[in-house]
C-alpha cells in the first residue's frame, strides 16, 4: 500500500523519532551534568580533606619539635649542661643536640632562653630570626605553654613559637623559646604527609604575597585573586575553598587561615588540587555517553518505526471509509486486522452509521427548538421595543402576560399577576391570562383529569383574586420581588413555599416568578407555568427574560422620574409665582396691619369692628401664605426613627391648643386610642404638621355638620399580619360625596372661601415621602375616616429604604 508524505503514519514516525532524539539528548545531558557535578564535588571534597590534613600535619610537626625540646632539655639538664651560667653556651648545646637528631628540621630554627621578666638571656640560631623581638617577646608566654605553640609573621615569613619551661634550680621562672620557620622544608614535609598528587601544589601566603611553595612565582604579589583572602583576615573563618586559574592551569584551591594567640591574622597555607585530570575524565565520559546515546537513538527509531508502520497502516482503510461516509455512502463493510484503538475506531464507525439516522431525527427536533427560540427572541424584542408603561401598571402587566402566553411567543400555559399592597404588606391576586390553545382544548384536558380541578382553568381568575400572600422571605414570590430577580423551577409547585395553600392547589408545573418593580416601589409579580405541557424552562429563556426585566424596570424608573420631574417643575413654577406674589402681598398686608394698629385706639366703633375683621382676614392670609410656601418647598429630610406614641401625643396636645384659641374646646370631643407605643419610619417634623392639618380638616368638617355631639377619634394600632402601623382619624362631620373624594388630592381645590386648598395635598405628600399609604372613606352627613399606614421601624427596613434612595 502506498503511503503519502502527509499521511498520519509518516508524521507519527517522524514526530516519534523527534521525541526519541529529544528525550535521549535530554537524558544524556542530565546524566552528563549530574556526573560532572559529582566529579566536581569529589574534587572539592578531596581539596577540603587535604587542607584539613595540612592543618593536622602542622600540629603534628610542631608537636614533634615540642617533644624533642622536652626530651633534649631534660637530657641536658641531667648531664649538667643547663647548670652552666653562660646561657648562650647552654642554648648552643641544646641546638647542637637537636641538629644531631634532625639537621634538616632544626637548621633554620632559632632558640632563646627568656627570664621571667621577658629578657632574652641566651640565644642561638639564624641572626635574622634572633634579631627579631617579635619572635621572642614575653607576651603570650603563658598561653604558648598551655597551647603548645602560636604563630607569628616575621619579615613576611611565617614562624611558629614552641615554648617550654627552662629546667633550672632557681626560684625564678625561665623559658625556652623555639622560633620554627614554616618554610618550604615544612611544606614538603606536609606534602608527603597528606599524600598530594604529582600535579597538586602546596604553598604559603602572607598578606597578598606568595611566600613559598610548589609554584615558581617570580612576582609574589597577587598570584591569586585575594579578595576572599582579605575576607578571611576580617572574618573568623578557618578554611576557604574556590576554583582558580594559576599560571594558566586550573586548580581547586583550599586555603587554611593562620592566626596568632590573639586571633590576629598571620598568613595562609594552601593546597591546590589540579583539575587537569578532571577535564580529561570529563571528556572521556562525555564521549562515552554520546556514543551510547547515538546507538540508542538508531536502535529505537528503527524499531519503533517498524512497529508504528504495522500498527497504523489500517488507518488508511479507515480514512477511505470515513471519506465515503462523508459523501453519503453508508454501504460500507469494514474488515480490519487492527487492534486496540484502531479496532475500537472501526467499531465506532459502524455504530456511527447506525446512529446517523437518529442524529438526523434529533437535528430536526433541534431545528424545531431553534425555531421556538427564535420566536421567543422575536417576542422579547417586540416587547422591548413596543412596550409602553401605562399609568395603571396592571395594563402594562396584561400586555406582558399576553406575550408570555402566546404560542408564537414564549408559549406559557398560564400567567397570574399578584399586586403588592403597601398598606397590607401582602401580594394580592389581581388578574390572569390563559394560553389561547389551552383555552380551546380545556374541555379535553379536564376530561383527562379528575373532577374537582375545573377551577385550575375555568375559575382560575376567581380563585387568584382570593389569594393573598404575606410579603416575607419565606415564600418564593416575595423573595423574587425583594431580590429583584427571576426565580424558576422545573418541578411541581406544591413542593415549594408559595405563601398560600390555596395557591398550591392550582397545580403549578415548571413555573417561574417574574418580578415587576421600579426604583422606589414594588409593583408585584407574574407567575407563569407550563400547565399540561411537557416543556421545561431553559437558561436561555431566563437570560431573555432578565433582559426584558431590566428593560421594564428602567422604563418604570424613567416614568417615575418623568412624573417626578413634571411635579418638580410644577412646584418650582408655583414656588416662583408664590414667592413673587406673596412677597408683594405680604408687604401690602404689613403696611395695612400697621395702619390698623395706628387707628385701632380711635373711639369710632364702626372703625374698630372693621379693623377686627381685617385683622382676622390678615391672619388667614398669612396662614395661607405659609401653607403655600410649605407646599411649593422641595426640601425632604432623611427618614428616621419616630416614636408614634410621643408624636401623636404632641399632635393631639397642639390640636387642643388650637381649639382653645378658636374657643371651641368645649364644643368638640377629642378621643384617642393608641395600642402601639413603638417606632415608625418617617420624618417627625413633617408628620406632625401633616397630622395637625388632617385634624384641622376634621375640625372644619364637624363644625360644618349637624351631628351632635361633635367627635374626632384618633386610633393607632399595629397590623397583626404585617410590619405596619394603622392610624385612623374619624370624624362625624359633614362628610364628602364621591365626586369630592376624587378631587381632594388636587392642589388649590377647596370648598372654603378662605383656604388655599393645599392642606390635604400637603399631608398626602408627606405620607408618600415617608413610604406610607393614605386613603379616605366618607359618607355624606355621616362623617369621614382617614386611614394612614406607616412602616414599623426596623434596621433592615431602614437599610432597604436608604438603598432605594
Amino acid at each position: 500500500m502506498r503511503i503519502n508524505r502527509d499521511s498520519l503514519l509518516v508524521k507519527t514516525i517522524f514526530y516519534n523519532n523527534i521525541a526519541i532524539i529529544i528525550t535521549a539528548i535530554t537524558v544524556a545531558f542530565m546524566t552528563t551534568f549530574i556526573t560532572f557535578e559529582d566529579m566536581e564535588a569529589r574534587l572539592a571534597a578531596t581539596a577540603k580533606e587535604k587542607v584539613s590534613l595540612l592543618d593536622k600535619a602542622k600540629t603534628n610537626y610542631l608537636s614533634k619539635i615540642r617533644e624533642d625540646l622536652y626530651e633534649v632539655s631534660r637530657k641536658d639538664a641531667m648531664n649538667g649542661a643547663f647548670g652552666i651560667k653562660n646561657y648562650d653556651i647552654a642554648v648552643q648545646l641544646l641546638k647542637s643536640e637537636l641538629l644531631r637528631r634532625d639537621f634538616q628540621t632544626y637548621y633554620r630554627i632559632g632558640l632563646a632562653i627568656i627570664d621571667d621578666s621577658g629578657k632574652i638571656v641566651g640565644k642561638a640560631g639564624d641572626e635574622d630570626v634572633l634579631d627579631s623581638r617579635e619572635c621572642f617577646k614575653f607576651s603570650g608566654i603563658s598561653r604558648g605553654i598551655e597551647e603548645g605553640n602560636y604563630l607569628v609573621d616575621i619579615k613576611g615569613k611565617i614562624f611558629s613559637k614552641v615554648i617550654i619551661p627552662y629546667p633550672n634550680n632557681k626560684p625564678e621562672k625561665e623559658y625556652i623559646v623555639a622560633a620554627v620557620p614554616l618554610d618550604l622544608n615544612f611544606l614538603q614535609y606536609v606534602k608527603s604527609f597528606i599524600e598530594l598528587g604529582n600535579n597538586d601544589k602546596i604553598f604559603s601566603v602572607v598578606g597578598n604575597e606568595y611566600v613559598n611553595g610548589d609554584f615558581s612565582i617570580e612576582d609574589g604579589n597577587n598570584f591569586i585573586s585575594f579578595e576572599s583572602l582579605n575576607t578571611l583576615k576580617k572574618d573568623q573563618n578557618k578554611y576557604f575553598y574556590r576554583k582558580f586559574d594559576i599560571q594558566r592551569e586550573a586548580y581547586y584551591v583550599a586555603i587554611l587561615s593562620l592566626r596568632d594567640y590573639k586571633n590576629d591574622y598571620v598568613g595562609n597555607f594552601g593546597v591546590a588540587v589540579s583539575r587537569k585530570e578532571l577535564f580529561r575524565t570529563k571528556l572521556i565520559v562525555g564521549i562515552f555517553i554520546s556514543v551510547i546515546v547515538l546507538m540508542l537513538i538508531g536502535i529505537c527509531t528503527t524499531t519503533f518505526g517498524r512497529w508504528f508502520r504495522k500498527l497504523l497502516l489500517p488507518l488508511k482503510e479507515l480514512t477511505e471509509a470515513a471519506e465515503r461516509i462523508s459523501l453519503g455512502d453508508y454501504d460500507i463493510h469494514l474488515k480490519l486486522e487492527g487492534s486496540g484503538e484502531i479496532k475500537t475506531l472501526a467499531v465506532s464507525i459502524k455504530k456511527m452509521l447506525g446512529k446517523l439516522e437518529e442524529n438526523q431525527r434529533k437535528l430536526r427536533q433541534q431545528n424545531k427548538q431553534l425555531k421556538e427560540n427564535l420566536n421567543k427572541i422575536t417576542t422579547i424584542e417586540q416587547l422591548l421595543i413596543g412596550i409602553q408603561i401605562e399609568d395603571d401598571v396592571t395594563a402594562t402587566v396584561r400586555k406582558i402576560m399576553s406575550a408570555f402566553t402566546s404560542e408564537m411567543g414564549l408559549g406559557f400555559s398560564r400567567c397570574m399577576f399578584f399586586r403588592y399592597s403597601r398598606e397590607r404588606d401582602v401580594l394580592m391576586g389581581e388578574c390572569t391570562q390563559i394560553n389561547s390553545h389551552i383555552a380551546e382544548i380545556k374541555n379535553d384536558i379536564l376530561k383527562e383529569r379528575k373532577s374537582g380541578f375545573d377551577f385550575q382553568i375555568k375559575e382560575l381568575k376567581d380563585v387568584v383574586t382570593l389569594i393573598k400572600i404575606p410579603f416575607s422571605e419565606d415564600n418564593i414570590l416575595s423573595r423574587a420581588l425583594k431580590n429583584r430577580d427571576i426565580i424558576y423551577y422545573n418541578d411541581k409547585g406544591y413542593k415549594y413555599d408559595l405563601g398560600n395553600d390555596l395557591f398550591k392547589s392550582l397545580g403549578l408545573k415548571n413555573f417561574l416568578v417574574f418580578p415587576i418593580f421600579n426604583v422606589d416601589y414594588y409593583s408585584g409579580v407574574i407567575i407563569c407555568d407550563y400547565f399540561t405541557k411537557n416543556k421545561e424552562i431553559t437558561e436561555e429563556d431566563i437570560e431573555l427574560l432578565r433582559l426584558l426585566l431590566m428593560n421594564i424596570s428602567v422604563k418604570l424608573k424613567s416614568k417615575i422620574n418623568e412624573e417626578d420631574r413634571i411635579e418638580v417643575e410644577r412646584n418650582t413654577t408655583i414656588s416662583k409665582i408664590s414667592e413673587r406674589f406673596l412677597n408683594t402681598r405680604q408687604a401690602a398686608l404689613d403696611k395695612l396691619l400697621d395702619i390698623l394698629e395706628k387707628t385701632k385706639n380711635q373711639e369710632n366703633e364702626n372703625i374698630s369692628e372693621t379693623i377686627q375683621e381685617l385683622e382676622s382676614q390678615i391672619r388667614k392670609l398669612r396662614k395661607s401664605n405659609k401653607t403655600l410656601i410649605e407646599y411649593s418647598s422641595q426640601n425632604k429630610n432623611k427618614l428616621e426613627r419616630v416614636n408614634i406614641e410621643h408624636l401623636m401625643a404632641e399632635v393631639i396636645e397642639e390640636f387642643k391648643e388650637f381649639l382653645v384659641t378658636e374657643g371651641r374646646d368645649k364644643d368638640i370631643i377629642i378621643s384617642s386610642f393608641i395600642s402601639y407605643t413603638g417606632d415608625v419610619f418617617g420624618d417627625n417634623k413633617r408628620l406632625k404638621k401633616a397630622f395637625i392639618e388632617l385634624l384641622k380638616n376634621a375640625y372644619d368638617a364637624v363644625m360644618s355638620g349637624k351631628n351632635l355631639p361633635r367627635k374626632i377619634n384618633v386610633i393607632v394600632i399595629r397590623d397583626k399580619h404585617a410590619n405596619k402601623i394603622k392610624i385612623d382619624i374619624k370624624d362625624n362631620g359633614v362628610g364628602m360625596s364621591e365626586e369630592r373624594l376624587k378631587t381632594i388630592q388636587e392642589p388649590f381645590v377647596t370648598y372654603k372661601d378662605d383656604a388655599p386648598g393645599l392642606g390635604i395635598p400637603l399631608a398626602m405628600r408627606v405620607i408618600k415621602d415617608c413610604r406610607g399609604v393614605i386613603k379616605f372613606n366618607s359618607q355624606e352627613s355621616e362623617g369621614t375616616t382617614i386611614k394612614i399606614t406607616l412602616n414599623m421601624f426596623k434596621e433592615n427596613i431602614k437599610d432597604e429604604e436608604e438603598s432605594e434612595e
